[in-house]
């Protein structure tokens, strides 16, 4: 027998049935204030151009503004570790890069682990390193150079921004791989290591794709290869180190957008339609590709975390092998 419910307990009941959408009408939609993008880097870089870039895109997908907040130093860790520590509710992202890979090999006391304190969203370019000399240098080829190394053994000087960059580390395993040995000059920047390669101080320098175009193309540098897997379609001529036989070599500076560990899916998700839409954009599109800067092969967010974990190994091993520290 079905008793008739009063009006008071009908009320009551469908209260409690619709609590849940009444929950969540009431919360906010993300993002509903401004997100604070984290940049690891001094302002100026290639890394704080292409997160601003990135910054102004987003911005208008999501209607609030991205602010770029720089956190250099410690080859990016400590901005890093800002993002790290930080309320995993989206409002706080890492413009990350190469850097934050090959720290993990540099500095074994990090406040936090890169490949699993963090959700690695999405990438958005890359681009390779280009082995530059001078016009007059002796060697115009990687043949060439492996073969004056061979017969000038320790007697040849290569530059690079500092202990650890990925230009370094460029050069170290080409180094390793060719058998030969030369002497590395670190700088404190890429900016002083390169106006010493211009003015012929030291001989050589594995430099970013965009820093080298124009000296290449004012003719004040000559390229002797890419570290990418193909030709750098900015560079046709130039030919990588693979064509010279040396297939390990595929080195790229890359940046893309992390979030703190636990950050919730929905606003990944969306995170990642946004930074791939905006990078495929042909206004975004053009722009990188006038600085020599390639997409990504894959883009979803499952090969962006496999790169990641691939590149922090790869590059503890470069490192331990090379036997550089830090202090």
């Amino acid at each position: 027998m079905h008793l008739p419910l009063s009006r008071r307990a009908f009320a009551a009941m469908l209260g409690t049935a619709m609590l849940p959408a009444a929950v969540w009408a009431q919360g906010e939609p993300w993002p509903s204030k401004p997100v604070r993008l984290i940049v690891p880097t001094p302002p100026g870089g290639a890394t704080d151009r292409l997160a601003r870039m990135l910054a102004v895109e987003l911005g208008k997908a999501f209607g609030q503004p991205f602010v770029v907040d720089n956190r250099g130093g410690a080859g990016g860790s400590l901005g890093t570790a800002v993002v790290a520590k930080a309320p995993a509710d989206g409002y706080t992202l890492l413009f990350t890069g190469v850097f934050n890979t090959i720290n993990p090999g540099l500095y074994p006391k990090l406040p936090y682990d890169y490949v699993s304190d963090f959700v690695h969203i999405a990438p958005m370019t890359q681009g390779p390193n280009i082995l530059v000399a001078k016009p007059d240098f002796e060697a115009s080829t990687v043949a060439q150079l492996v073969a004056l190394a061979k017969k000038k053994p320790s007697s040849i000087d290569f530059g690079s921004g500092g202990n650890g960059t990925s230009g370094h580390l460029t050069m170290e395993m080409f180094q390793r791989l060719a058998g030969i040995r030369m002497n590395h000059v670190a700088y404190k920047g890429t900016a002083p290591a390169l106006q010493d390669v211009l003015a012929g101080v030291v001989p050589l320098m594995a430099i970013n794709q965009d820093t080298a175009i124009p000296h290449i193309q004012g003719g004040k540098l000559k390229a002797l290869a890419v570290t990418s897997r193909q030709r750098n379609p900015v560079f046709p001529a130039v030919p990588t180190f693979v064509e010279a036989g040396f297939s390990e070599l595929v080195v790229t500076s890359w940046a893309g957008l992390d979030a703190p560990k636990g950050t919730p899916s929905a606003i990944v998700e969306r995170l990642h339609d946004a930074t791939l839409k905006a990078v495929q954009s042909k206004d975004v599109q053009d722009r990188l590709s006038a600085e020599g800067w390639i997409p990504f092969a894959t883009t979803s967010q499952a090969d962006f975390d496999k790169f990641v974990r691939a590149e922090t190994t790869r590059w503890l091993r470069t490192i331990k092998d090379a036997g550089i520290q830090i202090e």
